[in-house]
């Protein structure tokens, strides 16, 4: 069995999870605790099988040029969980977007950002 690691985080979600949405919250390394905290908060406030919150990225990885948290959540959940990110994201910058299949809309046109927009590395989806 593999080690729990942010390297295997997609592992981990259960197999029937709803693909719907995900939401990735950007930091520094100075953040780090504060992101520790929210991503406790987030287990805490929101106790469902429709909503699941990964490890802590503490690099870039994929597109994402900044270390990350994601959450991952159903289309039930987008409403309160987007709002719940607003108030309790402080200066953290958030990319939320469904999970269409085609990463690379999923990244531009169907991106929502909650706070300022992060450079990402797009043509890792070409």
């Amino acid at each position: 069995m593999k080690p729990r690691s942010y390297r295997y985080n997609s592992e981990w979600m259960p197999d029937d999870f709803p693909h719907d949405y995900d939401a990735h919250i950007y930091f520094s390394l100075e953040q780090l605790d504060f992101v520790k905290a929210l991503r406790e908060k987030v287990c805490t406030h929101f106790k469902t099988d429709q909503v699941f919150v990964g490890d802590i990225i503490p690099e870039p990885i994929g597109p994402h040029t900044l270390p990350m948290l994601e959450v991952n959540f159903s289309k039930v959940f987008y409403s309160e969980m987007v709002a719940w990110l607003v108030s309790e994201r402080a200066l953290l910058n958030i990319l939320v977007h469904p999970q269409s299949g085609d990463d690379y809309f999923d990244h531009t046109q169907g991106a929502q950002w909650l706070g300022h927009p992060v450079n990402l590395k797009l043509e890792v989806f070409k």
